[in-house]
């Protein structure tokens, strides 16, 4: 199915029985680099918007949950490598991830660094601890019941401190294999609180020079992206990708 996204044409296809999407760029860019977008399609499009219009695709694959279960990883993993070959779109894709997305994008490089070239995270879930595993807290409290132990049945929050499942686990592959990262988060974000997430993956990279960081001042959980412009973002994807 054909439709106008944006001003730019949009393919609908199956992919092993999700829905998957690509749009394509008015003259794709040289290398023929593309963006995955992780989860929440179509939330805060501002920076894929201007990526396609410097001549990227840009494509997405549905998930099962958005708690990045190695199952859906895998999926994504063979995702990247049929559109490649479907679509002779570079063998390394460049993931963009919001809140759960950035949780997404971090442990699916961590698990195939081999597939990503770098990649643009915005206020990431990377610590279950922090959520959805905070007791007391009505927002962590509902997702725990109603979708996170559907993604991992019969795990508990005593489980947490020491499983290996949190995205923030897999950074250590991102820095043994040079994957660069530009991470934006909102000062006043109580939802996905940076302390408990984002300064976890600053701490991993520390002395790597791969971890690029702007935080936004009086901008909490939403909108994600830069207040104003979000060319910096695109800029590093452009130098990086």
């Amino acid at each position: 199915m054909t439709e106008n996204w944006h001003g730019f044409k949009l393919e609908r296809f199956a992919f092993e029985g999700r829905e998957a999407i690509i749009v394509y760029p008015e003259k794709a860019r040289e290398g023929r680099p593309w963006l995955l977008k992780t989860e929440y399609w179509d939330a805060y499009p501002d920076v894929e918007i201007r990526l396609v219009k410097e001549g990227f695709h840009l494509l997405y694959v549905k998930n099962e949950n958005r708690w990045f279960t190695k199952n859906e990883c895998d999926l994504k993993a063979r995702f990247v490598k049929h559109v490649s070959d479907a679509y002779g779109l570079n063998e390394k894709c460049v993931p963009v991830g919001m809140s759960c997305g950035g949780g997404y994008a971090v442990k699916f490089a961590g698990l195939y660094p081999h597939l990503v070239k770098c990649m643009f995270i915005d206020a990431p879930v990377l610590n279950f601890s922090s959520l959805p595993g905070k007791w007391g807290d009505p927002v962590s409290d509902r997702i725990w019941q109603q979708e996170f132990l559907s993604a991992y049945p019969g795990i508990k929050h005593y489980q947490l401190p020491g499983w290996d499942e949190h995205p923030i686990c897999y950074a250590d592959a991102i820095r043994e294999n040079g994957i660069p990262i530009i991470q934006v988060y909102g000062l006043e974000d109580e939802t996905v609180i940076y302390n408990e997430n984002g300064l976890l993956l600053r701490e991993a990279l520390e002395g790597s020079g791969l971890l690029k960081e702007i935080a936004v001042a009086y901008r909490g959980h939403h909108p994600h992206g830069l207040i104003g412009d979000n060319q910096p973002i695109v800029n590093f994807i452009l130098d990086n990708a």
